[in-house]
């Protein structure tokens, strides 16, 4: 993988200090630890995460060998486990498809999977004692897929121009002048061919002509740059479902589903495809799903719902979800659809089940009041309101997840204390229609100390040259603490302070990953993110959602919102998001897992803002070789994952 430039600021901890044309500024800081751990509370963790590192009691290795799906693979496996310290193991799945390596030392070890018909598939386990056991998760792919890549892939630097052009073309689409906007994301492409989410504004110009077979090209065209690209991926699946073709958009929509996760609008139409194709049962979940998350969008999915249950024999459930419609959505078009299906059942007549996507003729389909897929989305989505497919065999556990999350983050920083990069800030405001502004940008050396102030912590702290001046940072709003945010989230010194649950295994960029949500205690002011101004500090209520490898318990992503939001800011959104990678240092021969890119995304007195960190150039202070620097093996950007 090409890990781009790491924006660090979008999902991390930091502080926007108060800033003149903002009304305030905006401080992300965790407290320094104050040294002991606090007791956990019922239901957290039961022993502190420094056990798992201390202890040597060997372990059962399990190596549960996964289809891309998530369910344990048909066939058979080869299964090698190796270390550098000379272990070189090599067994068979059995039952349940698990390879099974007994009395294991606690360690680093790389697991390496092949399998007939799959791509030999490598990964990197963090094995802990603190049981009899140690579950291993690998996700094979199939010999025929592409790269599982979820990241952008190279090539689609935004530059003004490119930037410009795609602006350009997005105004004449939304004043329909399609041929306009066409020729302006033509001349977008030719300034960048590799980048998927031009493709998709061209298949989306078609789309809205209904140009049905031109559109389709280009949302193909899109996936063959970048296979799990979301947008195309959901656009490509209606336009099936519009066409008639309910199976293919099922499929479609369902790899959207598990690459992507889903929000009420895939949901909905994930249902429509199954009704379409007569599979009630399928759009049965889908369709409550959809209900459940729709919010103001919900209307049409719980007509759907009522339908699937009538269809079903369940006359009262079904209509109890019309009656949702008429009382909770007065004013919605789908209210005379729910009074005449009412009406049916009262007297007793069987009622149609139609999808709400039919084929174009002999009608237009009606889609939920809101253009199916948004051009160009000025934020992602809260938290909440998406949701991840998760693997039903398998048992999670939040305490022991967070346990060992953070002693492979104290077993990764234990050993040293600076890290050096360039910061690269900017800074742009977000129009109504999504379009941000001219960016303001400014580069820093940036200093990230690592501190243990006792055994089996660690505490970051960050410099910059230009220090927390307001002057010097492109838009008088500076952050602070950015690379702090996931280590915060699993520090036993703010384990009082959120609520943890395991939402169960599922895949991030085709690799295994635990989901984890959690929430800032009610009642329980926040010490992990704060914003500040000249009227004070303000502590903001934090909840999120962290990836963590399900082999190596590293930080693959994390996500974060406002549980609710300020009034004393007026701040609506503040929404955070980081990636994490490797990144190797030649001289110590060390790799280390550090953020990629962030961004943050705000709503603060009714204005949009965009902002992000990016860190290249990585270099090592190392404890054990008298503070040398060592140099990344390679750039970020080059870097191959």
């Amino acid at each position: 993988m090409v890990p781009r430039p790491i924006p660090i600021a979008r999902r991390f901890v930091g502080v926007l200090a108060s800033c003149a044309w903002l009304f305030l500024a905006l401080p992300i800081r965790a407290q320094r630890p104050t040294g002991g751990t606090s007791a956990a509370p019922v239901g957290q963790r039961s022993s502190s995460p420094s056990s798992l590192t201390s202890n040597n009691a060997p372990v059962d290795v399990l190596v549960s060998v996964r289809e891309p799906t998530g369910m344990p693979l048909a066939g058979h496996a080869i299964v090698k486990l190796s270390s550098e310290k000379g272990v070189h193991l090599t067994v068979s799945t059995r039952d349940n498809s698990t390879a099974t390596f007994p009395q294991m030392l606690p360690g680093e070890y790389d697991i390496e999977v092949t399998a007939l018909g799959y791509k030999t598939t490598m990964e990197h386990a963090s094995v802990f004692t603190g049981g009899t056991t140690c579950s291993v998760y690998v996700y094979l792919r199939n010999e025929s897929e592409g790269s599982p890549e979820d990241r952008v892939p190279g090539g689609t630097i935004m530059t003004p121009r490119l930037q410009g052009e795609i602006d350009k073309g997005l105004e004449k689409m939304r004043r329909h002048q399609y041929d306009a906007a066409r020729a302006q994301f033509e001349k977008a492409r030719k300034l960048a061919p590799s980048n998927p989410d031009i493709q998709y504004l061209l298949g989306m110009v078609e789309y809205t002509q209904e140009h049905f077979d031109a559109a389709r090209v280009k949302f193909q065209v899109a996936l063959s740059i970048y296979p799990s690209h979301e947008r195309s991926l959901l656009s490509l699946g209606e336009l099936q479902l519009r066409t008639g073709d309910a199976a293919a958009a099922a499929e479609t929509l369902e790899k959207a589903y598990q690459l992507n996760g889903a929000d009420w609008r895939t949901h909905w139409l994930l249902a429509n495809a199954y009704v379409q194709d007569k599979n009630y049962e399928k759009a049965l979940p889908h369709a409550t799903r959809a209900a459940e998350l729709g919010k103001e969008h919900a209307a049409p999915a719980w007509v759907l719902l009522g339908q699937i249950m009538v269809h079903e024999e369940k006359r009262e459930e079904a209509k109890k979800a019309f009656e949702t419609v008429v009382r909770s959505f007065p004013n919605d078009p789908a209210v005379p659809e729910a009074k005449w299906q009412l009406a049916a059942l009262d007297r007793g007549v069987v009622t149609r089940v139609s999808s709400a996507l039919p084929p174009p003729p002999p009608a237009p389909p009606p889609p939920p009041r809101s253009a199916p897929v948004a051009l160009r989305p000025w934020a992602p989505p809260d938290i909440d309101s998406k949701e991840y497919p998760a693997v039903k065999d398998v048992a999670c556990s939040e305490n022991d997840l967070v346990q060992r999350t953070q002693a492979k983050m104290m077993r990764l920083l234990g050993n040293f204390e600076r890290f050096l990069a360039t910061e690269h800030i900017e800074h742009q405001e977000v129009d109504a229609n999504g379009i941000p502004g001219t960016a303001r940008e400014k580069d820093f050396n940036y200093l990230i100390f690592v501190q243990h102030p006792s055994p089996g912590m660690s505490f970051l702290e960050e410099k910059r040259d230009g220090g927390d001046n307001l002057g010097s940072f492109p838009t008088s709003l500076a952050t602070q603490g950015l690379a702090a945010l996931a280590l915060s989230v699993f520090d036993p010194n703010y384990q009082g302070d959120l609520i943890y649950k395991c939402e169960g295994l599922g895949t991030w960029r085709g690799q295994a990953v635990w989901r984890l949500r959690f929430e800032q205690r009610r009642g329980v002011p926040s010490r992990i993110r704060m914003w500040r101004n000249n009227r004070g500090t303000y502590a903001i209520p934090l909840k999120g959602r962290v990836w963590i490898a399900a082999s190596s318990y590293d930080v693959l992503h994390i996500e974060t919102d406002v549980r609710e939001p300020v009034k004393e800011l007026e701040l609506t959104r503040d929404h955070l998001q980081i990636d994490y990678g490797p990144v190797k240092f030649e001289r110590s021969g060390t790799t280390l897992w550090l953020p990629w890119d962030a961004e943050m995304f705000m709503e603060l007195r009714g204005k949009r803002y965009h902002h992000t960190h990016t860190l290249r150039n990585y270099m090592l202070f190392s404890v054990d070789t008298g503070n040398t620097i060592a140099k990344p093996k390679q750039d970020p950007e080059q870097e191959q994952h």
